[in-house]
């Protein structure tokens, strides 16, 4: 090989490892502290933003109190819930208040329904009824009626007024659609329950009479429920939903094959609806979702265990909304074991018929 040749060959090798050298080392190198700059940069944006938001944090702090205050009074204007017998009384109260001038003659006890969620996060649910009241009274009656719902501890509205007027007998008929409106969620409790359960024959079934009953008196009451943990319709287990081992929330009545669950880490609705079929069986359905599971119920009232456990750490959010909505006579009785005392699992939202927990 000539001197020329080699002279060639180790000038290409040199440009062969001088490109090489670049490729592989300066530009990846390059690369990386570009990378690294921009994140600098974007790092510096973010710490001067909250380094700025900083300064203004009491302010902030003190406004998230100021806020909060204001949204749990505009909250309080509007009921827990809209059970029925809470209704029925409500409107007992109003004839009570108005006697002789104002009559309620019949009235629709509309079925809750929700219509907004405040916040894409929140646990509150907005609900609304419909209350179709036909009435008898004096005209000045109908205007205190207005004007008593205008001014009630809660929010309603009318959204129309039928008055016909009978000048002979100075007294005017009509109808009257009420609408009323609750918002259920989070810590909210309902009404006090209304005991309307007394003898026939009292003069008053609403006020009562020799006879009639001070309280109601169910087949718990004496061990506290603690016999639902053997002998019960439905079962709820409750764990970390984080757990190896299974689903964070189990519902079943029996076998694998009546089981809905979730794993979600959040709070869930679980919506039980019990009812007659048109062959008169007590048919009870519970649902998680799009998961559902129906059966029937051959017991005198509905019972359910719910085994929870205590919270593991404060990423463990998982828990159940039970929402009853019952329109057969049997009672619906739950019995909580092993809850977490400061974060509860377990909660009872929206319920239509008799339902207590022990």
């Amino acid at each position: 090989m000539t001197k020329s040749n080699l002279k060639l060959i180790l000038f290409l090798l040199s440009v062969v490892m001088v490109g090489a050298v670049y490729m592989y080392v300066y530009k990846p190198n390059q690369d990386d502290i570009a990378s690294l700059e921009s994140e600098i940069d974007t790092l510096e944006t973010r710490y001067n933003d909250l380094k700025a938001k900083e300064a203004n944090r009491e302010q902030y702090e003190a406004d998230i109190v100021t806020y909060t205050e204001g949204f749990n009074d505009i909250v309080a204007y509007y009921p827990a819930d809209l059970r029925q017998e809470v209704s029925i009384m409500f409107i007992k109260g109003v004839e009570e208040i108005h006697e002789g001038e104002f009559e309620v003659n019949s009235v629709g006890l509309g079925k809750p329904s929700q219509f907004y969620t405040i916040g894409a996060n929140s646990e509150y649910q907005c609900m609304q009824a419909a209350f179709p009241i036909s009435y008898k009274g004096t005209y000045e009656g109908i205007q205190e009626f207005i004007e008593y719902i205008m001014n009630y501890k809660y929010r309603m509205n009318i959204s129309s007024v039928s008055i016909s007027y009978n000048p002979e007998t100075d007294e005017a008929t009509g109808s009257v659609a009420l609408n009323a409106y609750c918002i259920s969620g989070g810590d909210r409790e309902g009404e006090p329950d209304v005991n309307v359960d007394v003898e026939n024959g009292v003069d008053n079934i609403f006020i009562g009479g020799e006879g009639a009953a001070e309280q109601n008196v169910y087949p718990y009451d004496a061990d506290n429920g603690a016999s639902i943990a053997t002998e019960n319709n439905i079962k709820i287990l409750l764990n970390n939903a984080n757990n190896d081992a299974a689903d964070g929330i189990i519902v079943s009545a029996g076998g694998d094959d009546t089981y809905v669950t979730s794993s979600e880490n959040k709070v869930v609705n679980l919506d039980l609806v019990i009812e007659e079929d048109e062959e008169g069986k007590v048919m009870m359905t519970y649902t998680i979702g799009d998961e559902s599971y129906t059966t029937e119920v051959t017991t005198s009232d509905v019972t359910i265990y719910v085994k929870s456990s205590d919270r593991v750490d404060s990423d463990d959010k998982n828990g159940v909304k039970l929402n009853v909505e019952n329109t057969t006579d049997l009672d619906v009785f739950v019995k909580v074991a092993d809850d977490d005392a400061t974060s509860p699992r377990f909660a009872v939202g929206r319920k239509l018929g008799t339902v207590k927990v022990y």
